[in-house]
């Protein structure tokens, strides 16, 4: 699809996205074997909107997810010139950062986001997002691994001479990349473990326990805050909005809790397009 004209590649990708969404086709389900993910995305999307907007929301979040997996792939194959990203005043925020200080930008699983980290690097910052090496599990397809890969490679073309680095094995080499005045992006809308450490914060409604990698990476490196996020427009048009800068060390509880505050605006602008949606029911309750 992504190698196809606009007209045929973004229709597609939608119709693909129905059908997934029909059949719970996840590419978590189905290296679970346990198509479990529309059930999710249901529960978590009937917490941010009305009933009856439910089940059209649910199959917009599977279509999202199926456009973003073919704009990334656009992206690996036709490289970042392809797309129409306004992106200007990020761009001019991002430069007010002091030189060699460290920023650790967050994002949620939100439309294209892989398009808005590109775009943020392409003044010439060096940007390291952190991966997971789930994608690289045993049980996962491999043509889905396949993909992941393709995926990763295709950003990693546009980062300025950074990398993606996975946060099982590499936080070593994100301080080290802090240090030295880089940028770190971090996929932070993820829930705390049920029974580890995290951050209690208001978000999408209520008070939940967050993961708190990424404010430990801002903090511990003494790095700048901030939040960003990417949202499409129709073809291959996208615009990436940046927060302002905060820095941690004066209070980190409040500056984390302003990231997410950031991050659930852009989520609520359209709910169905959230496809990290099938995780809210995970969050710990503060």
């Amino acid at each position: 699809m992504a190698r196809l004209p606009d007209a045929l590649a973004y229709p597609m990708a939608r119709w693909r996205g129905a059908i997934n969404a029909r059949h719970d086709r996840d590419w978590v389900s189905l290296s679970l074997g346990h198509r479990h993910v529309a059930a999710m995305v249901e529960q978590g999307l009937a917490q941010l909107l009305p009933p009856e907007q439910v089940a059209d929301a649910v199959v917009e979040r599977f279509e999202t997810v199926a456009r973003e997996e073919m704009e990334a792939r656009a992206l690996q194959l036709r490289g970042l010139s392809h797309f129409d990203i306004e992106a200007a005043q990020a761009l001019d925020t991002l430069n007010t950062r002091p030189p060699g200080r460290g920023l650790v930008l967050v994002t949620p699983h939100l439309e294209t986001f892989v398009l808005g980290i590109a775009a943020l690097a392409s003044r010439g910052t060096r940007v390291h997002p952190v991966m997971s090496i789930v994608s690289e599990d045993p049980r996962v397809h491999p043509a889905i691994r396949a993909h992941f890969r393709l995926k990763y490679s295709g950003l990693e073309r546009h980062l300025q001479g950074g990398k993606l680095a996975d946060a099982e094995t590499s936080m070593r080499y994100f301080y080290r990349m802090l240090a030295q005045g880089d940028v770190v992006v971090v996929l932070a809308d993820a829930p705390a473990p049920p029974d580890g450490p995290g951050v209690c914060l208001p978000f999408l409604g209520a008070q939940r326990k967050v993961a708190q990698g990424a404010l430990r990476l801002a903090t511990q490196s003494g790095s700048l805050l901030a939040a960003f996020a990417c949202h499409a427009h129709g073809g291959r048009r996208h615009s990436v909005a940046l927060s302002p800068l905060w820095d941690p060390q004066d209070d980190a509880q409040a500056a984390y809790a302003r990231a997410f505050a950031f991050m659930e605006q852009h989520i609520r602008v359209n709910p169905a397009r959230w496809w990290g949606s099938h995780l809210l029911p995970l969050y710990p309750a503060c």
